[in-house]
């Protein structure tokens, strides 16, 4: 508007091409979108079909035992966007709030770790087998049933330490810390005695109560694998002879009856 009359032609020229210039850039800038959009379409539905793929790609993935722990951390990196614990004490679980990179979220509950004690205590029903192969077997008998049984220290096999294993020592602990009666004690409530005094109640030498064990003229029992009680029955126990004292009395029991004397 400003442009001098005598030079409204070349202003008019002007303007004319500027219009054409803005006309090419707008329909330049029209078919970049346009473009742009078809390819993000295109891209959307690259992604959506790899998204899917994945879904399974993810779990095989996931389930192959050669998979590093820390390669798990990656892939949950790459999904997940933050968690949330909220441990509740009274019910001993902890809530798992998942919020995922898409915007879904998920709340999973589970139960609070087992603290290091109570990871290597004895299970109840181990406790009870325990107690009863106590009646009948030593700890070192015991702790090979256990362990034939697939039975591990703390009732599980940790991974790593599935060499664990029950020994007598383990035995004797987990009776002893858990106020069972140890062999011993349940083989004296039965009356059993110690070598001192089933020889002193027979009458004997110590050396001669072990010769009788081995006739099985007195019974035995282990309490550990060294130790042991002894079963005097209380009717007709064994006694003791003399060899020589035998031999003449039965020679003169036998002079006796050649003689038909009486024995007075």
């Amino acid at each position: 508007m400003l442009v001098d009359p005598n030079n409204r032609l070349v202003a008019d020229t002007l303007e004319h091409e500027w219009n054409d210039k803005l006309r090419t850039l707008a329909d330049a800038r029209e078919q970049r979108e346009r473009s742009q959009q078809q390819e993000r379409l295109a891209l959307d539905d690259a992604i959506r079909d790899r998204l899917v793929a994945m879904t399974a790609d993810f779990k095989t993935l996931w389930g192959d035992p050669s998979l590093a722990n820390r390669e798990r951390k990656r892939l949950l990196a790459y999904i997940v966007e933050d968690v949330t614990l909220v441990k509740l004490p009274d019910e001993g679980t902890t809530r798992i709030h998942v919020r995922f990179k898409a915007g879904k979220t998920e709340t999973l509950t589970a139960q609070n770790p087992k603290s290091s004690a109570q990871q290597v205590k004895t299970r109840p029903e181990v406790l009870d087998l325990i107690d009863k192969l106590l009646d009948i077997h030593t700890c070192s008998e015991i702790a090979e049933i256990l362990n034939n049984r697939g039975i591990r220290p703390g009732g599980c096999i940790r991974p790593g330490k599935a060499d664990i294993r029950f020994t007598a020592m383990r035995v004797s602990y987990a009776a002893q810390r858990n106020g069972l009666r140890s062999r011993r004690d349940r083989l004296r409530d039965r009356g059993m005695l110690t070598r001192s005094e089933a020889a002193s109640r027979l009458g004997i030498h110590e050396a001669t109560l072990i010769r009788w064990v081995e006739y099985g003229l007195v019974t035995r029992h282990a309490y550990n694998d060294y130790a042991f009680l002894y079963e005097v029955p209380d009717s007709n126990p064994p006694v003791k002879h003399s060899s020589r004292w035998d031999s003449l009395t039965d020679r003169a029991a036998a002079a006796r009856a050649a003689s038909g004397s009486k024995t007075l």
